[in-house]
C-alpha cells in the first residue's frame, strides 16, 4: 500500500513538469514544421492477448416477426420534347369523285325501232343501296313487199318484237355483317308467229293477209318476279358463313299458259386449314326448283289444224278439253371443297340430284363435280382438268327465251349432262392471252326444235329432246394494247353423235339433230380513245344447221340445212362530257337475210342512233 502511494506521487510530479513545455509550443513565435520520414514499410503483426470471454447482449424487449408489404405506384414520365408534326399526304382521287345516280338513254332506228332506258341508283353508302331500272326496245318493221297481182312468197308482213322490263332493287347491310337484298320486277315479251308468207297463207287457208287479224297470231309472255336474299359477309377462317335466296316467278302467256316457279338456292361454307398450312373452304350447296304448270286455252295461234279445233270446245265444267295441270320439282345437294395443295388448285365434290321433273316419281342421280388446275413456268401456262355434271329444267320460261315461236303447250323435260374436259391457257405477256379447250359431253334430253305438224302454216315450233354425245374443240386469242385497243378471236368446232336411231331397211341409222351448228367463230375489235371515243366492230360466223327432214317419192330421206350465216356489226359512242354522250349502231352491215328459225327470216339491217344523258340532281 505504501509503495503504491509513492508511485502515484511520482506520476503527478512528472505531469506538472511537462505542462510548461506544452504551453510553450503554443506560442506564436514558434513555427510549426512538418517532417516526413520515408522508409520501407515493414508490416508487423504484434502479439496480443486473446479475449476469452465473448460479449453478450441482453435485451429486455422481445422482438416479433413482421410481414413486409409494399406498393409500386407507376408514374408517366412527361417529356418536355415536342416533335414537329408531319403534313398529311394527299391521296390521288380525294376528295371523292362526283357520282351520277341516274341516266337516260334514248334511240331510234329504221323499221320503227325505238329504244328507251332509264336507270336510277342511290349514291354511295357503306350500308345500303337501292334503285330502279326500266328498259324498252322494240321494232315494228315489215319483211318483204306485198305485190297486188300475186301472192308474194317473199312477203311476211309485219314482224314485230317488243321487250319491256321494270325492276326495283335494294340491299342493306346490318350491324351483324349480314347483307339483305330484294328485287321486284315485271317483264313483257311480245312478238308474232309471222313465219308464213302471203303465198303460204293463200295456199293453206285461201286467205289474203288483209283478211286476218294480227291478234290471231300474236304472242305475249308476261313475267312477274320477286327475289329475297340474305348473305353473311364474315369471311374469317374458322367462321361459318351462309347465303340463301328465294325467287318466285310467275309466267302467264296469251294462250292460257301459266307457270309458277319457286326456286330456293343457298349454301353454307366454312373456312379452315389443312395440316396447319393449307387453307380450304368447305361448301354445302342446296337448290330446289318447283314448277306448277297449267294450260287452259280458249284459242290457239292461226293455222292450228281445224280437225283438232274441237279440242278447244268448252266442256260441262267450263274448261277446255286440252286443259291440264302438272307439278314438277328438282332437288340438288352439292357438297364440295376448294383448297390449294402443292401448287394445285383443287375443287372436289359431287352433285346428288332427286329428279321429280321428268317422271312423277323421285329418281336419284349422281354427277361429278371436280376441277384440278396448276400453273407452270411462273404462270406462263395453266392447265385444268374437269369432270362435271348436273340436271337443269327446260321450263316454259326457259323455252320461250330460246325460241319464242313455240307451241303454247310445249312438252318440257329436264336436261342432264356429263362433261369431261381440259383447258390450257398461255399467258404469254400482259398483252397476249391464248386459250385452248376441249370437252367431251354426254347429254340426255338435250333441247332442240322442229316444226309442229299440227299447225298447217308451218309457223309454230315444238321442242325435241335428244340423247347424244358431243365433242367440242375450240380456242380464243386476246390482245390488249394499253387499254386503247382490244382484239378478240374465238371459235369452236362441234362433232355430234345421236344415241336415238331408227331402222331403214336392214340398217340402223341415227336420227338427225336439228339446229346444232358444226362451228361458230367471232372476231371483234374494241377501241377506247381517251375515254372520249369508243367503238366496237364485230364479225360473226355460224356454221350450217340441219332443221328438217323430208321424204321423197321413193321413200328416201333428205335433210334440209340452213346455210352458213355471217354478219358484221358496228357500234360507236362519243362522250361529249360525263353527263352527255351520243351513240350509233349498225347491226348486220352486210344486209344478209338470214333465218333464225325455219320460215322466220330476219331484218336485213338495223341502224340506230341515240343519246345518253344524265339528269342533273
Amino acid at each position: 500500500m505504501k509503495a503504491n502511494s509513492i508511485s502515484a506521487l511520482l506520476c503527478v510530479v512528472g505531469l506538472l513538469a511537462v505542462a510548461p513545455m506544452c504551453h510553450a509550443q503554443s506560442d506564436s513565435n514558434v513555427y510549426n514544421e512538418r517532417v516526413v520520414v520515408t522508409s520501407r514499410y515493414k508490416p508487423v503483426v504484434e502479439e496480443s492477448q486473446k479475449v476469452n470471454v465473448a460479449p453478450v447482449i441482453t435485451d429486455t424487449v422481445a422482438t416479433m416477426p413482421k410481414n413486409l408489404t409494399y406498393d409500386i405506384t407507376t408514374r408517366r414520365l412527361t417529356s418536355l420534347y415536342q416533335p414537329s408534326r408531319i403534313k398529311a399526304a394527299r391521296i390521288i382521287g380525294e376528295p371523292a369523285t362526283r357520282l351520277y345516280n341516274n341516266y337516260l338513254r334514248l334511240g331510234m332506228g329504221n323499221y320503227w325501232s325505238p329504244l328507251a332506258e332509264f336507270y336510277y341508283n342511290s349514291l354511295r353508302s357503306h350500308d345500303r343501296s337501292f334503285g330502279v331500272r326500266a328498259t324498252h326496245r322494240s321494232s315494228w318493221g315489215t319483211i318483204g313487199h306485198a305485190v297486188d297481182t300475186i301472192f308474194s312468197p317473199d312477203h311476211y308482213g309485219q314482224a314485230p318484237f317488243s321487250y319491256t322490263d321494270i325492276t326495283a332493287f335494294g340491299k342493306i347491310i346490318t350491324s351483324k355483317h349480314l347483307q339483305l337484298s330484294a328485287d321486284v320486277g315485271y317483264q313483257n315479251d311480245f312478238s308474232r308467229y309471222y313465219g308464213f308468207s302471203d303465198s303460204t297463207l293463200h295456199a293453206v287457208l285461201a286467205l289474203p293477209r288483209d283478211s286476218i287479224a294480227r291478234s290471231q297470231y300474236r304472242i305475249a309472255y308476261n313475267t312477274a318476279t320477286v327475289n329475297l336474299g340474305v348473305k353473311t359477309l364474315n369471311t374469317d377462317v374458322n367462321a361459318l358463313g351462309y347465303e340463301a335466296n328465294v325467287r318466285a316467278t310467275d309466267l302467264f302467256a296469251t294462250y292460257g299458259q301459266n307457270e309458277f316457279n319457286i326456286n330456293v338456292d343457298g349454301n353454307i361454307h366454312y373456312g379452315f386449314t389443312i395440316a396447319q398450312k393449307h387453307k380450304a373452304v368447305a361448301y354445302l350447296h342446296l337448290t330446289y326448283d318447283g314448277y306448277a304448270n297449267s294450260f287452259n286455252p280458249t284459242a290457239l295461234p292461226l293455222g292450228y289444224d281445224s280437225t283438232l279445233a274441237a279440242g278447244l270446245a268448252d266442256t260441262a265444267n267450263g274448261r277446255s278439253a286440252l286443259s291440264e295441270s302438272k307439278y314438277r320439282r328438282l332437288y340438288n345437294v352439292n357438297p364440295y371443297i376448294d383448297f390449294i395443295f402443292s401448287g394445285f388448285q383443287i375443287h372436289a365434290g359431287a352433285v346428288v340430284a332427286l329428279d321429280g321433273y321428268n317422271i312423277p316419281e323421285i329418281e336419284p342421280r349422281i354427277y361429278p363435280d371436280a376441277v384440278v388446275s396448276k400453273s407452270f413456268f411462273n404462270d406462263l401456262i395453266n392447265v385444268s382438268l374437269a369432270a362435271r355434271g348436273n340436271i337443269e329444267a327446260q321450263s316454259w320460261n326457259r323455252l320461250r327465251l330460246v325460241n319464242p315461236y313455240i307451241d303454247p303447250n310445249s312438252p318440257v323435260r329436264a336436261t342432264s349432262h356429263y362433261d369431261f374436259g381440259a383447258n390450257v391457257r398461255l399467258n404469254l405477256s400482259k398483252k397476249i392471252d391464248f386459250n385452248l379447250h376441249g370437252t367431251y359431253s354426254y347429254l340426255n334430253d338435250d333441247l332442240s326444235f322442229m316444226l309442229n305438224e299440227q299447225y298447217t302454216l308451218h309457223n309454230v315450233s315444238t321442242p325435241v329432246y335428244d340423247s347424244l354425245t358431243r365433242i367440242k374443240v375450240g380456242g380464243s386469242f386476246v390482245f390488249i394494247n394499253d387499254e386503247m385497243l382490244r382484239l378478240e378471236l374465238k371459235g369452236n368446232y362441234y362433232l355430234y353423235k345421236n344415241k336415238k336411231t331408227k331402222r331403214v331397211g336392214d340398217d340402223i341409222v341415227e336420227l338427225p339433230l336439228y339446229y346444232r351448228p358444226d362451228f361458230d367463230a367471232a372476231l371483234a375489235a374494241t377501241i377506247n380513245y381517251n375515254d372520249k371515243i369508243m367503238g366496237r366492230l364485230e364479225f360473226q360466223m355460224l356454221g350450217k344447221m340441219p332443221y328438217a327432214t323430208v321424204t321423197d317419192a321413193t321413200g328416201a330421206d333428205s335433210t334440209l340445212t340452213l346455210p352458213m350465216r355471217f354478219g358484221l356489226n358496228l357500234e360507236v359512242e362519243y362522250r361529249y362530257n360525263k353527263a352527255l354522250s351520243f351513240f350509233f349502231k349498225f347491226d348486220n352491215i352486210l344486209l344478209q337475210r338470214y333465218f333464225y328459225w325455219q320460215n322466220y327470216p330476219s331484218y336485213k339491217g338495223l341502224v340506230m342512233a341515240g343519246v345518253t344523258y344524265t339528269i342533273p340532281k
